[in-house]
């Protein structure tokens, strides 16, 4: 079978052009044993993000990211896929997790419950029993609070598409109000830490804690695509007020935060989520997976271990390239996964691209 391939201009880490050639490639796995080339079906390049839902960016949980990047500090670990009650059943509460080599992440998985007041506060329903749950940014803390304040949206940072955010703990901001069914077991929300009292301790809140992409438009992710992170923080905050005295756009004494030049670093192109964005992955490593298959509560594979090899010709002859991976994504439901590989080389820039005789590239196995 051989490698998909696709050529990509970029920059590299220190800002100068590269030309990167990507190879991806799809395997079918099953428990206990080691994923092997898919003969049948060949996930091909994704070219723009999608998203769940309506497929809203601001309002919906990214599902998958364009493959065309063409450069990735670290490799990314992306988990579509379910939780899962053993065997079937339904239970209110179950512990899941995920380790690729050394690295684990455990989540806390919560049939859907809601805040509710009572006489002396507040209070968390029960949880609903459930026996699948899926594990998005859509199910972690988060999301966006529109009853603190009339006329004001709070919008998350971390996390604007989850559920679970509020500012006020007053009566018609908390009740009835959806929370998140994925958490931390290590930091969990509770009636008392429920409402954050002011907008700007968003930053001391919960960090989500799901399987899935991080949106492009959550903290820190954003800060490095434009403002120097020192900066972003404080403009949300600016901007958020601003929205109380200034509903409408253009409304006399609405500050606007003073211009910054952009300032790109590259990890802004890694959206795995808190715990899963890893150095970089040799494309080997043993995955451990608990309560995320229907059947086998304990599900476990490995990583193909095909490391291929780049090669560009420019005119000079082909340059064989090292590949980093950029991305294993794990679509458990079909028990497939696919892994994206970067080979890349520096060249003098789209006006060097002038002088080219030639433009060829493709994939090798190493």
């Amino acid at each position: 079978m051989e490698w998909l391939s696709h050529l990509v201009p970029g920059h590299g880490p220190d800002g100068s052009p590269i030309l990167s050639v990507l190879g991806k490639r799809t395997y079918r796995f099953a428990n206990g044993g080691k994923a092997r080339c898919d003969e049948n079906e060949q996930i091909p390049f994704i070219d723009a993000d999608e998203y769940w839902g309506a497929g809203n960016p601001a309002t919906d949980a990214a599902r998958l990211e364009s493959d065309l990047v063409a450069y990735k500090p670290m490799t990314d670990f992306i988990l579509i896929g379910k939780a899962h009650a053993p065997m079937g059943a339904k239970v209110p509460v179950l512990d899941i997790g995920v380790q690729v080599g050394e690295a684990r992440k455990i989540a806390r998985v919560f049939g859907n419950r809601k805040a509710y007041v009572t006489g002396t506060g507040l209070a968390f329903s029960d949880p609903e029993p459930f026996s699948e749950m899926p594990l998005d940014h859509s199910r972690a803390y988060g999301g966006q609070d529109d009853r603190s304040d009339e006329g004001v949206s709070y919008v998350y940072p971390k996390n604007p598409v989850g559920r679970g955010f509020v500012v006020k703990d007053h009566p018609h901001a908390v009740q009835d109000l959806a929370l998140p069914n994925l958490e931390n077991p290590r930091r969990l929300l509770s009636p008392q830490s429920l409402a954050l009292g002011r907008f700007e301790a968003w930053k001391s809140a919960p960090d989500p804690w799901a399987f899935g992409y991080r949106n492009k438009n959550s903290h820190p992710r954003y800060t490095l695509s434009g403002l120097p992170p020192d900066q972003w923080a404080q403009a949300e905050v600016e901007r958020q007020r601003s929205l109380k005295n200034a509903p409408q756009v253009g409304a006399k004494g609405a500050p606007i935060p003073g211009a910054v030049p952009p300032m790109l670093n590259p990890q802004f192109f890694n959206g795995a989520s808190e715990g899963l964005g890893l150095p970089p992955l040799r494309g080997d490593e043993a995955v451990k997976l608990a309560y995320l298959d229907p059947a086998f509560p304990q599900f476990s594979f490995s990583l193909p271990g095909a490391r291929p090899t780049a090669w560009l010709d420019v005119g000079e002859g082909p340059e064989d390239m090292a590949m980093a991976l950029h991305t294993v994504v794990v679509y458990k439901e079909t028990n497939q996964v696919t892994l994206v590989w970067r080979g890349c080389s520096y060249y003098g820039g789209p006006e060097a691209m002038k002088d080219f005789t030639a433009l060829d590239y493709g994939i090798k196995e190493a």
